[in-house]
């Protein structure tokens, strides 16, 4: 019985130090085959968030297109009414004006209230020095010279006055000129905007 309890033993021994052997062998060719460098582990995307929650240096942000800052808001029913009572209510209202502007771009025929526009924005900024200087040159070049990129339609005692004042401007050289593109504005692209077929749409709450 001895005996047999002796073999029995042994025989358990000899199987176990053959399984430890192999696996011993397997783990060492696994290591060899590893290429140096290489890791198991899964590659990790970048943390958004790094220290204090703030963008960490890995993270790159999507680029996003940013909104038109001049594309024209909807107005209201109301709003859209008003602007038909006078033209002063348009030019008073920023949606308004962003209406009637895309109008008349698309009528070619923006200059004059182009124009209007940047007087209004010198008188509201009212520049000094060289800087005043500086912005009633570029009206002057944009709208009034004979030479201008975009010439308003003004007569040629208007014109004369403003180039006498050019060299020593002031804030209210272009008022005459401003005054005489509102009332072509008024009698003509004012009247033909408020009888557009899309203005009448946005008056019904639609478009």
């Amino acid at each position: 019985m001895i005996k047999c309890y002796n073999t029995l033993q042994n025989s358990i021994r000899r199987k176990t130090s053959r399984r430890s052997n192999s696996s011993s062998s397997s783990n060492k060719q696994g290591d060899q085959s590893q290429k140096p460098g290489s890791s198991n582990e899964e590659r990790r995307e970048p943390e958004i968030y790094g220290t204090y929650g703030l963008p960490s240096n890995d993270y790159r942000p999507k680029p996003q297109n940013p909104a038109n800052p001049n594309k024209a808001k909807k107005p209201t029913p109301q709003e859209a009414k008003k602007w038909m009572e006078s033209i002063d209510y348009l030019l008073e209202d920023p949606k308004g004006r962003a209406h009637f502007s895309k109008y008349l771009k698309k009528q070619l025929a923006s200059e004059n209230f182009d124009f209007w526009t940047a007087v209004t924005e010198l008188k509201k900024q009212n520049p000094r020095g060289d800087k005043l200087k500086k912005e009633t040159r570029e009206i002057f070049e944009n709208y009034i010279s004979l030479d201008a990129k975009f010439p308003v339609n003004i007569n040629a005692k208007l014109r004369t006055g403003i180039e006498q004042m050019i060299e020593e401007p002031n804030t209210e050289m272009f008022d005459d000129a401003q005054r005489y593109v509102y009332r072509l504005m008024k009698d003509g692209p004012y009247m033909n905007f408020i009888q557009d077929a899309q203005i009448q749409t946005l008056m019904g709450g639609k478009g």
